[in-house]
């Protein structure tokens, strides 16, 4: 079991954009992970998310930017996605209406991994039972836990 600290696509989003409430907490979060890896994952939806979310808006030059400074930083620490996540994502579909399947996706990961808590801008995860979301503007309240995590 992993019960590192989840890191939602929101995150490089948030650090890379413009002026933002989040922008400033979110490039924390970033640091923290390139000081203290072991205490975080991700899977390899986030960076299919990230991926389609520049695509699409036209912002490629950008996108590359975050994607691959997000799969060098998180290097080793990217799970992938297997059937029985996508298995899982579906029952949650059944359960809880109106969540992204990407949330959906990231929980079903999150439960095989034993990890309960994610950082995320997204409110959508406090809806998810078993899921704590810890919301990047309050990192201070929150950073210290994080880092205390105890690792496998």
């Amino acid at each position: 079991m992993n019960p590192a600290v989840f890191i939602d696509a929101n995150i490089p989003i948030y650090a890379a954009g413009r002026d933002h409430p989040y922008k400033e907490p979110c490039s924390r979060i970033l640091r923290m992970v390139v000081h203290e890896p072991e205490a975080f994952v991700t899977d390899s939806e986030v960076l299919q998310e990230l991926l389609h979310r520049y695509l699409a808006l036209g912002r490629w030059a950008l996108g590359r930017e975050v994607v691959q400074a997000l799969a060098e930083i998180m290097q080793g620490l990217i799970e992938p996605v297997h059937a029985e996540d996508v298995m899982r994502a579906i029952g949650l579909a059944d359960r809880y209406t109106g969540v992204s399947a990407r949330d959906l996706v990231h929980a079903a990961v999150m439960h095989r991994l034993g990890s309960d808590h994610i950082i995320s801008a997204d409110t959508d995860f406090e809806r998810l039972e078993g899921i704590v979301r810890l919301d990047p503007a309050r990192i201070d309240e929150w950073a210290d836990f994080v880092l205390a995590v105890p690792k496998d």
